[in-house]
């Protein structure tokens, strides 16, 4: 392996969480490793959600999960093995440009008032993941996000310029580690999706900033693991079960989040028909997944 750095002291732990994705999660490793100014020590935790084997990718930490308990509970895993100051989560799917480490670290240190910030997220035919910059999906946003209004809940504003957002993806997340250690990381009750909102949520009520930093950049394939995005459908060896489980994922966190932090403060007929709308989104789900 290629020494990064001459420090042999961690300041970063890059944790990611394998579910049938061998071939990328090597692509990853080996775009970290192409990093350049790198003056600290990072740790690579990888967490194994399925039966491929990555034991022959050489000096990372490799960890077997009891079997796929989702995306929360493989993060966890990994975490336990985190050292430095700085935990950044990246999906299989995901391959960092040389300089991107580097620049969102030096970031971080002189913003002391970031707890959790993200680069832009390149999509394969070179356009945003706009998930990387997004709001809480209260009500009004999500409303809008679904009847297609404005920019439903994406933040607006220029995509090139440095803004604070309410949520970064879960898929390229960089955080303090002291501020994951007072929010005990990622909430379990989430599956798989909204726990990235959860965790947002969570930092921001500490009174930190959570920040889009468009200068660098990570591509992001979005779905070979789930297999409902297009962008990944090509890579994805995802089966139709494990389709219609990340279907069931999405709405079950939309309803967890709205539990937890809308629903007391809204009437009854509104709780209703967030439900309902909920409901609804669900059947239309899996009835075009299952054609």
């Amino acid at each position: 392996m290629k020494k990064l750095s001459k420090n042999p002291k961690i300041k970063l732990t890059i944790v990611t969480v394998n579910y049938n994705s061998v071939k990328l999660v090597e692509e990853l490793v080996t775009s970290i490793r192409n990093s350049q100014n790198i003056d600290f020590g990072i740790k690579i935790v990888v967490v194994e959600n399925s039966e491929e084997d990555l034991s022959n990718i050489s000096e990372i930490i490799y960890l077997k999960n009891k079997g796929n308990l989702g995306f929360s509970n493989g993060n966890n895993l990994g975490i336990t093995k985190a050292e430095g100051e700085y935990v950044w989560f990246l999906n299989p799917d995901t391959t960092v440009d040389p300089d991107t480490i580097s620049y969102m670290i030096r970031y971080m240190d002189t913003h002391p008032d970031v707890g959790i910030a993200t680069p832009k997220l390149v999509l394969p035919n070179g356009l945003l993941d706009k998930n990387c910059r997004r709001l809480f999906p209260s009500l009004n946003n999500s409303l809008k996000h679904f009847l297609k209004i404005g920019n439903g809940y994406y933040a607006a504003g220029d995509i090139n310029v440095e803004t604070e957002v309410d949520v970064v993806m879960g898929s390229c997340l960089l955080a303090r580690r002291e501020l994951g250690d007072k929010t005990n990381w990622w909430d379990e009750t989430y599956f798989m999706y909204g726990e990235d909102i959860e965790f947002c949520w969570q930092v921001k009520n500490l009174g930190y900033k959570i920040m889009y930093v468009p200068q660098v950049i990570v591509h992001h394939h979005h779905g070979a693991s789930s297999g409902l995005k297009k962008t990944s459908e090509k890579l994805t060896t995802a089966s139709k079960e494990t389709k219609i489980r990340s279907t069931l994922a999405t709405t079950d966190a939309m309803r967890i989040f709205y539990k937890k932090h809308y629903e007391k403060d809204n009437i009854f007929l509104l709780n209703w028909l967030a439900y309902a709308g909920m409901w609804i989104l669900e059947k239309t789900r899996l009835m075009t997944l299952r054609g």
